[in-house]
């Protein structure tokens, strides 16, 4: 029983640090700071258990059959008690999200073909993918190509089979090389959509911003491909990405709206780079809905917790990046680390919080490139109306 309850806690007593990890990831802090909380979180991982295991050995506990809890100091049993609430509290989260779940009654069909990008070679070989890329099991250059066929409560029926490619967190570093990206523009091409929606963290290294002529520049749609940045964007000098980004075709819809009508019907497109680049669009200056609620409006986000403001401004989509579906998926458990104010909640996947639909992709690549059991993805969506069903 001892033994039970002190695993208890170690269980959650990482919780509780993985949960801060998350959070810090969310929020518009310095780089050195996010990360210098980071490396202290992890370290608070590690050395307490290890520190209490050591006291255990050195003291009249070291049997846990006879474990004395009167030894220990207030504070410390007061950490323990947090700790079992925090197990309890995320165990039975778990199990409720994934014996109770079931896909939003919004997602009309969802399938997915995988494709070898490793089977596709580097330009000229050189350079080369970074060692990283090669591990076994790493899932970094086994692309989805990924459809779901989502019903928007108001989008209106003229605009039934709207199709939009969602694109997320290229993360431009050099570590992997410049024709795998080509070759995702080329996937996502052959789609012919609508529109291309990218939500940001494109580029890590200004040395990289050169590559967007030859890979995003490509991208092509019917009705534009737009753009919103994210916090790894802030990297670089922002002023130059959008410009060359705008110069290779992109449309910025950082901290703006703008309306484009496809098919007869209008269209409210808008951007949100919050907490990172502010402002976000002032959606209080756009025209207001008609009896059947026109104008649609779209928004691309690199956060899924701008949802709450999405919801507020009455937005229908909202298109979201940023957590890389957690980007190691532990068997059965599922993501971990998702760097989001609701920890693993909004991880990828579509949404439904009305009268907002979410979808936050995967991604197409990640700083460090290793991927587990959670593959990159080019999004196709294919919008339908109730009226539709």
């Amino acid at each position: 029983m001892h033994l039970l309850l002190l695993s208890a806690a170690l269980l959650g007593h990482a919780f509780l640090w993985i949960a801060m990890v998350n959070r810090t990831h969310a929020a518009a802090m310095p780089r050195w700071a996010t990360w210098t909380f980071t490396a202290l979180a992890f370290a608070m991982m590690v050395f307490p258990p290890l520190a209490f295991a050591w006291w255990v050995v050195q003291t009249d506990a070291a049997s846990f059959s006879r474990f004395h809890w009167e030894l220990l100091p207030k504070t410390v049993l007061l950490y323990l008690g947090i700790c079992w609430v925090s197990a309890l509290l995320t165990v039975g989260w778990w199990l409720r999200r994934h014996a109770l779940h079931r896909p939003p009654a919004v997602v009309r069909r969802h399938r997915r073909r995988s494709i070898d990008m490793a089977a596709t070679p580097s330009e000229c070989d050189r350079p080369a993918h970074h060692f990283l890329v090669h591990l076994p099991r790493n899932e970094i250059l086994q692309l989805d190509r990924t459809e779901r066929a989502i019903e928007v409560p108001r989008l209106c029926p003229p605009l039934d089979g709207l199709s939009i490619i969602h694109l997320s967190d290229f993360h431009f570093t050099g570590r992997v090389a410049k024709r795998y990206f080509q070759e995702v523009v080329r996937h996502a091409n052959e789609t012919e959509p609508d529109l291309v929606a990218v939500t940001g963290d494109l580029v890590d290294f200004a040395a990289y911003i050169d590559w967007i002529p030859d890979t995003l520049g490509r991208l092509r749609a019917g009705h534009g491909v737009y753009f919103v940045l994210g916090n790894h964007d802030t990297r670089v000098d922002v002023r130059r990405l959008r410009r060359t980004l705008v110069d290779s075709g992109l449309i910025d819809l950082g901290g703006r709206w703008t309306q484009i009508e496809i098919r007869g019907e209008p269209i409210i497109l808008a951007g949100n780079e919050l907490p990172w680049l502010a402002p976000a669009a002032d959606m209080s200056e756009c025209p207001p809905r008609d009896t059947s609620g026109r104008p649609l409006r779209i928004v691309l986000s690199h956060s899924p917790d701008q949802l709450s403001w999405a919801q507020a401004h009455d937005v229908d989509l909202l298109l979201a990046g940023h957590t890389h579906g957690g980007q190691i998926r532990l068997p059965l458990i599922g993501p971990i680390l998702s760097p989001s104010r609701e920890g693993v909640k909004y991880a990828s996947g579509v949404f439904h919080a009305p009268p907002t639909v979410m979808h936050v992709t995967r991604g197409v690549s990640g700083e460090l490139p290793i991927r587990l059991n959670c593959p990159p993805e080019i999004a196709h969506l294919v919008l339908h109306s109730a009226a539709s069903a």
